[in-house]
């Protein structure tokens, strides 16, 4: 139906800045709405899809090897649920994002998405760590209830008290009524797969077309090809580049993203490695996000081993690795 995205969000405190972290604490936020059932062509729900990404976040090694503590939540309908405090059992995790079950519901965007900033606000508060939330989701914000902090109206162009204005004050400075211009102190990478059309008013859903936005748009069904970049995917490339984070648009069609593909063809390759020796050294920016694969805002050898331990992988690739 709509989009499968996976949105990252950290915050340090100064987004260019280089603070010496102590942790890092992540809330992996998962949408479980109906339109996540939708099929890809490589067999896979987006809920399958983004539970495996989720997976391969919490399997990798944190940037600068800091000790992690990861919490799990998910929505859908009108409100939003905690499977997992806080906690750096691994295996814990792991076991928890295998039995989360997708729903039938909408989809509450803006309202998890700030409650999920106010938790991580408040852990740990004594301690300097990068805190982020890992978002997957296929859709627009459709389902908020009235009166929550971001909940608001539809506005591509971000107008005053707009669920998009909500959410991006929230993400810079922990209060959606404040815009202020600072730097921001949430940093958002975000992965999205699929794309949205938006129909005329009056338009009769087919029985395919379950989940309906409250806003007047309609989610795509997976499988049509249709031009990605509309209004929301635009407005998550701006929260990206706006704080110094990543985005890769994935059609359904396309593999899995794997670590190392820096490049997004959908092989760890050449190109993969020509991009990491090109940055090597540089912080970022000014060197290419892309390549600061680990998210430690250096390209080093971390990102290198990365890229190297992916060799050949991801499923574009035409020939697996043969140790050359």
């Amino acid at each position: 139906m709509a989009a499968l995205g996976l949105l990252v969000l950290a915050f340090p405190e100064v987004a260019n800045a280089q603070p010496s972290f102590k942790e890092e604490h992540v809330i992996i936020l998962l949408d479980r709405s109906g339109s996540m059932t939708s099929t890809r062509t490589d067999g896979s729900t987006r809920f399958q899809a983004g539970i495996v990404m989720a997976r391969d976040t919490v399997e990798f090694t944190s940037p600068d090897n800091l000790p992690r503590y990861f919490a799990i939540w998910s929505f859908e309908g009108s409100t939003y649920a905690k499977h997992l405090d806080f906690t750096q059992d691994i295996q814990t995790v792991l076991n928890t994002l295998n039995a989360i079950q997708v729903g039938q519901g909408v989809t509450p965007l803006a309202y998890a998405a700030c409650a999920a900033v106010d938790e991580l606000r408040l852990f740990r508060p004594q301690i300097l760590a990068r805190k982020r939330i890992q978002l997957s989701s296929d859709g627009e914000e459709n389902s908020s209830p009235v009166g929550t902090q971001c909940q608001g109206a539809d506005s591509p162009v971000m107008a005053s008290q707009s669920w998009q204005w909500k959410v991006r004050n929230k993400l810079r400075t922990g209060n959606a009524q404040n815009e202020n211009a600072v730097p921001y102190a949430i940093v958002s990478d975000i992965v999205f797969f699929g794309s949205f059309l938006r129909f005329q008013p009056g338009f009769v859903a087919q029985p395919t077309l379950q989940e309906i936005l409250g806003n007047g748009q309609r989610p795509v069904p997976a499988g049509y090809a249709l031009p990605v970049e509309g209004p929301f995917v635009t407005y998550l490339r701006m929260l990206a580049t706006e704080s110094g984070g990543k985005m890769r648009v994935v059609d359904d069609a396309a593999p899995r993203p794997v670590y190392g593909d820096v490049n997004g063809d959908g092989c760890v390759d050449m190109g993969d490695y020509d991009t990491v020796i090109q940055n090597f050294g540089l912080t970022v920016p000014p060197g290419d996000v892309r390549a600061d694969v680990n998210e430690d805002r250096t390209v080093d050898y971390g990102d290198y081993s990365v890229v190297m331990a992916n060799w050949g992988m991801g499923g574009r690739c035409a020939l697996p690795l043969r140790g050359e």
